[in-house]
């Protein structure tokens, strides 16, 4: 018998969110042969799944867009969960439900919170931003419009891991057409990496001579032509004037967690098991939990599989596990077959550093099956490079 004996007949459990923490939970659910007869249902409003860290690889053509975006029921082909391509309107906690605009009411009886948190909007609607698939096909669209222009002045504001990761790929594909300028509010780099990253990155600026500003709030944003950028530094205002500027500084509260009680800073208090306390039914990962994890696709990739075991211990009335999280690395694309990786007190940069990424990552792509299409598709590119 699969299901305890105060089980509902029909069994289901929802994953609410199709990214890392999300897709993880149901893979490893799905390997739990005890819930083999228990519907889990992944929702996400996306009909893809987008392994982030490697968007910048989109853009420098390292990597193709099936490679890192696979549509969901490609993935999942042969996996026994159920996918709905749909917006989430509302959740209620009391009621064991989730409304859904298509699809309208669906009860749940074990529900996965993993919805993230959402890019922080620019000031201006046509400044790009940088987080998702059709991110990265707006950006490459810009780029073919000004590709006949001789110079091109860009603006990054956030000058986080993603906005410096984006600066250098950009800077090694359009060459010394470019003037890239880094705009960053704090007053240091990736304070939350280690020395050696950070270094790393700070050599990769100056190497390509990217414009970094510390210290510099955008107080105004128009574009009339080109973009206006009404800047303050030290107390100090000045303007300048950019072809592009792209938003990377930053994200926001998720409104649905928001709504939900005791989310109303964007986050839910978990347990150490990452349960909701007063829902026990109810687990959340990822960045709308309240942890004191970092919020990184390794945390959650981490937290997916934890979170199958303890959701089939609590459905079968076994002991609940802690969650631990243990810190492997940090790594960083710094160009166009460039990287560092700093892991176990041991330091790589360069074409060394990008390998070993590029191979973490397709490693934990989803699905056995896509990691080996993935690898296939990069050795055919090394050995036969006309392929292109």
């Amino acid at each position: 018998m699969n299901r305890p004996a105060n089980s509902p007949l029909n069994p289901r459990i929802c994953i609410l969110g199709g990214g890392f923490a999300g897709l993880y939970s149901a893979l490893a659910l799905a390997k739990i042969s005890l819930l083999q007869q228990w519907e889990i249902v992944l929702i996400d409003q996306r009909d893809r799944f987008e392994f982030s860290p490697l968007l910048y690889e989109l853009i420098s053509g390292e990597l193709e867009a099936w490679e890192i975006a696979p549509p969901y029921l490609q993935l999942l082909r042969n996996w026994p969960i159920t996918v709905y391509c749909d917006r989430i309107e509302a959740i209620n906690l009391n009621a064991r439900q989730v409304q859904l605009r298509d699809r309208g009411p669906l009860n749940y009886t074990y529900l996965i919170i993993a919805l993230g948190v959402e890019s922080r909007l620019p000031p201006h609607p046509d400044v790009l931003t940088f987080r998702s698939l059709a991110d990265v096909e707006k950006l490459k669209a810009e780029l073919e419009r000004f590709k006949h222009q001789s110079s091109l002045d860009i603006s990054i504001i956030g000058a986080g891991a993603s906005g410096i990761e984006l600066a250098c790929k950009l800077c090694d594909r359009l060459g010394p057409r470019q003037q890239i300028h880094l705009i960053h509010r704090g007053s240091q780099l990736l304070p939350e990496l280690s020395p050696p990253i950070r270094k790393a990155a700070e050599r990769a600026i100056n190497q390509r001579r990217i414009r970094l500003s510390l210290n510099t709030n955008v107080e105004k944003i128009q574009h009339q032509g080109d973009f206006q950028l009404q800047l303050t530094q030290h107390e100090q205002s000045f303007r300048e004037t950019s072809h592009l500027v792209i938003w990377t500084a930053g994200t926001q509260a998720n409104p649905l967690i928001s709504s939900l009680p005791g989310g109303d800073r964007g986050q839910l208090r978990v347990t150490p098991e990452l349960q909701l306390t007063r829902y026990p039914e109810v687990f959340v990962l990822g960045d709308v939990a309240a942890t004191p994890f970092p919020n990184t696709a390794q945390v959650a990739y981490q937290q997916a599989p934890h979170v199958a075991q303890n959701l089939k211990g609590y459905i079968f009335q076994q002991p609940l596990k802690p969650f631990h999280y243990k810190h492997i690395g940090d790594m960083l694309t710094l160009g166009i077959h460039n990287g560092v990786v700093h892991s176990f007190g041991l330091t790589l940069t360069g074409r060394l550093a990008h390998l070993i990424r590029s191979l973490t990552y397709i490693q934990r792509l989803p699905t056995l099956k896509q990691s080996l299409r993935v690898f296939a598709h990069r050795l055919k590119r090394i050995f036969r490079p006309s392929s292109r």
